[in-house]
């Protein structure tokens, strides 16, 4: 049963993500195109598929390599991400405070929106990469069916990031839509059944949980 501490911290992290974020992008990121460069607002255009791709394929892309890092030198930023021993949509939020300044969607999701002349796609594009990763992190999904192995081809599905959150061998499974990265770059870890633990132990305070000031581990 998870501790209130953690319902505290997951709902908390669920207020920065879901609210702080996304006004961030909006009335401070876009403030500041705004003031200096007004000129380029709207001025790329760009096809629907494209715009919708550009998130849902390239921002992606840079996401994965965002994600080995935070796992390198920015672990310290991420690893309460990594103490849910059972995953559900909550655990999705969970982070640091400042973790979302340390990734890449804040700042490459800001700038597409302004930049592009018809951001509708882009942002339908990031919102179904927001719905992936409520599933990704539930144990919602069927096994043995055919449309979940068929999905399993191509995207991460909530077997495979299970096992990104695995006690042990937890540095696979980087990618967030699709499993692709992984699999070029040697970091895909394919199981027919889930690891037996989750979690990484850390021993933090509540306060150091939310601001990252204990020691790692």
């Amino acid at each position: 049963m998870k501790k209130p501490s953690d319902w505290a911290i997951d709902l908390i992290g669920l207020a920065v993500q879901g609210a702080l974020v996304p006004l961030a992008e909006i009335y401070v990121l876009c403030a500041a195109w705004v003031h200096f460069a007004p000129s380029l607002k709207g001025s790329v255009p760009c096809p629907a598929w494209a715009a919708f791709l550009l998130n849902f394929a390239a921002v992606d892309y840079a996401y994965y390599w965002n994600h080995r890092l935070l796992h390198g030198a920015l672990w310290r930023w991420h690893a309460v991400h990594h103490t849910a021993d059972r995953l559900d949509v909550w655990v999705s939020s969970r982070n640091t405070v400042w973790t979302p300044v340390f990734i890449v969607y804040l700042w490459l999701n800001a700038t597409a929106l302004y930049l592009l002349a018809d951001p509708a796609p882009f942002a339908l594009g990031a919102l179904l990469t927001a719905g992936l990763d409520l599933w990704r992190h539930s144990e919602i999904y069927p096994k043995d069916a055919a449309w979940f192995e068929a999905l399993s081809i191509a995207l991460i599905t909530p077997r495979d990031h299970a096992w990104h959150h695995g006690s042990t061998g937890y540095e696979r499974n980087f990618g967030a839509n699709w499993n692709v990265w992984d699999r070029l770059h040697g970091t895909y870890h394919a199981s027919s059944e889930a690891p037996k633990a989750l979690g990484v132990p850390l021993d933090w305070s509540f306060a150091q949980r939310l601001l990252w000031t204990g020691p790692l581990p």
